[in-house]
């Protein structure tokens, strides 16, 4: 069996020592004992390597003393900044030794940064790292922001194109038509229509309107009755409108040869919403009827009424109005009111035609001889829209 020589031994146990004392010392406020790399100190924590925890961070405060086996820069609580190791002599005082003035006595609680000679200072590492780190979100928010801005500038885009082309085009109608019949114990035929052209602007609305009603019961006619009609309003603000209207009706049963209301009244939007709109107005006019039996009447007239239009979702739309025209000459005995509501669904994908259900009762408080005094229609329509 081989026997190490003494010089074998020798150099083993030197080793040993040799990679004990060029090894960091830091001893705690308990007494432990700590033996690493000092890898630097800042912002009241030290930093060290060791062989059994690899990186470790420890309170600062708790450090009674540091021995390293290099120089590091050492700055203290006064700002002073020196370059030394950090060393313990044979009394237990704590050094800076090697400096440029020989080993200068320090202690270690007056210690506020260390960090190697050829390091960048911690704090700047880390105003470095911050700045780094706002970079990275500033980018971020950009990026961010740039989307944000696309996506508005693509919605604002489209609004202004589809305003474009409603302005560039302002005017829209609508065509409803109903047949109803009959045979067998009564021959009945009926048939009814009504047209609309409408215009709109951002403080224009224009409606012209015509409709016609015709009824035919073995072989007699029992309905025969003509509207028309022209209305515009003009906004004076966002709220309130000028109006205008003018409304005509032949009702052959009603011995009605002629009646026409020429209206001129102030509005005012109480709902204005995309899905519901809700106006008011009143004002003054004049009404003309003439009769079958050669009479006329001539008389002015206040109207005052209110319009109603409710999107009540994507497939249902609701409409009422209501228009009382009192004469001036006996308001209480002599009036006419008109009233109008209904509802209308699309029934394609493009919803341009629609189902819709109306009903249209006028009350005239003095009808001609012979004649009643309500009138009511009920309506179910085939309709086609264009704008």
């Amino acid at each position: 069996m081989h026997k190490p020589s003494l010089r074998t031994i020798f150099l083993l146990i030197s080793s040993t020592f040799t990679n004990i004392a060029i090894a960091d010392q830091v001893v705690l406020d308990d007494g432990s004992l700590l033996k690493g790399t000092v890898k630097q100190v800042a912002n009241g924590q030290l930093i060290m390597d060791t062989a059994f925890a690899n990186e470790v961070t420890i309170d600062y405060a708790r450090v009674n003393q540091i021995t390293t086996d290099k120089k590091f820069l050492v700055e203290l609580e006064s700002r002073d900044r020196i370059v030394g190791k950090l060393s313990v002599d044979s009394n237990g005082q704590s050094q800076l030794s090697d400096t440029a003035f020989g080993s200068v006595n320090i202690d270690p609680k007056n210690i506020k940064n260390v960090w190697a000679t050829d390091a960048t200072k911690p704090q700047i590492l880390a105003v470095q790292q911050e700045y780094q780190d706002e970079i990275k979100t500033l980018k971020a928010d950009k990026e961010k922001e740039v989307e944000d801005l696309k996506s508005s500038y693509e919605t604002a885009l489209t609004a202004l194109r589809e305003e474009r082309n409603r302005l560039r085009d302002p005017w829209s109608g609508s065509i409803a038509m109903g047949i109803t019949g009959a045979s067998g114990n009564t021959n009945r035929f009926g048939a009814h229509g009504r047209g609309e052209l409408n215009r709109e602007t951002d403080q224009e609305r224009m409606n012209i309107y015509m409709e016609v009603n015709f009824q035919k019961e073995d072989g007699e006619q029992t309905a025969n009755q003509k509207l028309a009609g022209l209305s515009l309003e003009r906004d004076i603000s966002e709220m309130w409108f000028a109006r205008g209207s003018a409304d005509f009706e032949i009702d052959d049963f009603e011995e009605l040869d002629l009646r026409a209301i020429a209206a001129a009244s102030l509005g005012r939007f109480f709902i204005r919403e995309d899905d519901l709109k809700f106006k008011g107005f009143a004002g003054l006019g004049y009404r003309f009827e003439s009769y079958s039996d050669g009479t006329n009447e001539k008389d002015p007239t206040g109207v005052l009424g209110y319009d109603v239009k409710y999107k009540m979702n994507s497939k249902l739309s609701l409409f009422h109005d209501f228009t009382y025209y009192p004469s001036f000459s006996s308001p209480g005995k002599n009036y006419l009111i008109v009233t109008n509501f209904g509802g209308e669904m699309p029934i394609t994908e493009k919803e341009d035609w629609k189902v819709r259900a109306s009903l249209r009762s006028k009350y005239n408080s003095q009808p001609a001889q012979d004649a009643e005094s309500t009138d009511t229609t009920y309506q179910m329509n085939l309709v086609y829209d264009w704008d």
